[in-house]
């Protein structure tokens, strides 16, 4: 389902703007350049614009502005559509596309990287108050519990409150995700999703059968353990696509002077290409098995699991396979590359303030949570004597209904702050897990810590006091 708003640049489309440079560096006619991109399937609604371009132009004969007029103003993708006019009339005015292309890129990278800084800035202030509204759910629980208790309204008002907090809490998350929800730059196995999907359901199921803190602790771990696994993975495809950047600077150069690949991936071997050279190795080894260049490029973005890497490598082996200018348009990727790059790091520098006010926050609302069960069965024995219950009474209330009413609570606000700090950061759900396992870690030895504390302290308190019966009262009147 496509989420991103249509009136935003995103990668893909700077992208596509690179493989249309680089067929216009190979001098091919426009109608073939159109007829190229339309059969690229993993642009998508970028392709199937040019589909329809290329149904027109080559089909029924259109002129270039004739068919670009006609699709422009039906087309609902703003910088797609700019872009078709400006290339319409740069074709129409005898323009020299390579230049023209080169002021396009330059043009989308700003236009990206100010509607990212835009956007970081907004995910800053809107995660602060999420921040906060998230921590005083439980807070609310609270006070309408103790409500409850005291003018004995049962616990149907709790179970209500409940299922509203929870739909509060689903309705936020969702709401940051639609707004800021990070692009894809990761290539997952499906057997990895396939497994982690069973393991996480095998573990709730267990919860099912076992809903204590034993079981909520080990569905915390299970989590930390698939996001420690996937967290470590980004990590390690953030450093190689770092190197990836000055693979592509230095190939490109080389292959421009000694225009044969195995030539070049020889020289780019001789030196340091940090975690590229396994990569590249295999690429050099498909040489030698006589494997079409365009596939040895597919196969090593596909291994590098990178989404960037593959969308550079589907760029650069067309410009080889073609007959373009590689040492231009290698300069061009790189300069894209390191642009999309920094506003990552950018971004991840604001999900680490927002990390550590959330794991804060977790933890007192845990810890609260805690407190009140323990302060419910203190409640519960000290208005049980009958000489105080003959005084005041407190209405009755299932303590272990309402610590699991809490508990669910706090575990949904784990999950949900768990996303939201993968958002913050611009990671996948996947690298998410790590965060939610921390957050439900975090829950439960608060909510139990603070409950034993807490039942620990009125306990000793109310050790030393006298007891009070009917017969003491006697004898002191």
């Amino acid at each position: 389902m496509k989420l991103r708003s249509k009136d935003e640049m995103e990668s893909k489309f700077i992208f596509l703007l690179s493989y249309i440079l680089a067929l216009f560096s190979a001098d091919l006619p426009p109608g073939v350049i159109v007829s190229l991109v339309a059969s690229l399937d993993y642009l998508k609604e970028y392709s199937s614009i040019f589909r329809k371009l290329d149904t027109l132009i080559n089909g029924f004969k259109y002129k270039f502005s004739t068919a670009i007029n006609i699709l422009a103003s039906k087309e609902k993708i703003l910088p797609l559509r700019d872009f078709l006019i400006r290339f319409s009339q740069a074709l129409s005015h005898g323009d020299d596309m390579e230049t023209y292309l080169d002021r396009e890129i330059n043009m989308a990278i700003s236009e990206y990287e100010a509607n990212m800084m835009r956007k970081i800035d907004s995910m800053a202030n809107f995660l602060s108050i999420y921040g906060t509204l998230s921590s005083s759910l439980i807070f609310l629980m609270v006070n309408l519990t103790l409500v409850s208790i005291l003018f004995n309204m049962g616990t149907n008002s709790l179970e209500l409150l409940s299922i509203s907090l929870v739909m509060v809490i689903l309705l936020m998350t969702l709401i940051i995700y639609i707004s800021y929800r990070p692009e894809t730059y990761v290539i997952y196995r499906r057997k990895e999703q396939y497994l982690t999907l069973v393991i996480i359901n095998a573990v709730l199921i267990f919860i099912i059968l076992i809903h204590n803190f034993i079981s909520i602790l080990i569905l915390g771990l299970t989590f930390l353990i698939l996001g420690i696994y996937f967290r470590s993975k980004e990590r390690k495809l953030d450093i190689l696509e770092r190197h990836y950047v000055t693979f592509v600077t230095y190939f490109s150069r080389t292959y421009s002077i000694v225009n044969n690949l195995k030539e070049a991936f020889t020289s780019i071997l001789r030196g340091d290409i940090g975690k590229m050279r396994p990569l590249v190795m295999s690429a050099y080894n498909r040489i030698e098995f006589g494997i079409k260049k365009s596939i040895i490029f597919e196969l090593m973005g596909e291994e590098s699991g990178s989404v960037l890497i593959l969308m550079m490598n589907r760029v650069l082996s067309s410009t080889i396979e073609y007959g373009g200018d590689i040492k231009h348009i290698g300069d061009v990727l790189a300069r894209v590359g390191t642009s999309l790059l920094n506003i990552r790091a950018k971004r991840e520098q604001n999900g680490r303030a927002f990390e550590a006010s959330v794991y804060a926050l977790q933890a007192s609302s845990s810890a609260i949570g805690g407190t009140l069960i323990s302060l419910l069965g203190i409640f519960e024995r000290i208005f049980s004597v009958d000489v105080i219950s003959n005084i005041f009474t407190l209405g009755k209330v299932n303590i272990s209904l309402i610590s699991l009413l809490i508990l669910i609570i706090l575990i949904v606000i784990s999950f949900a702050n768990g996303i939201a700090i993968a958002i913050a950061y611009g990671k996948s759900i996947y690298s998410g897990m790590y965060f939610i396992g921390i957050l439900m870690i975090i829950t439960v030895i608060a909510f139990h810590f603070s409950y034993l504390m807490t039942s620990g302290l009125f306990n000793s308190v109310f050790k030393g006091l006298p007891n009070v019966s009917p017969s003491s009262l006697s004898n002191l009147q």
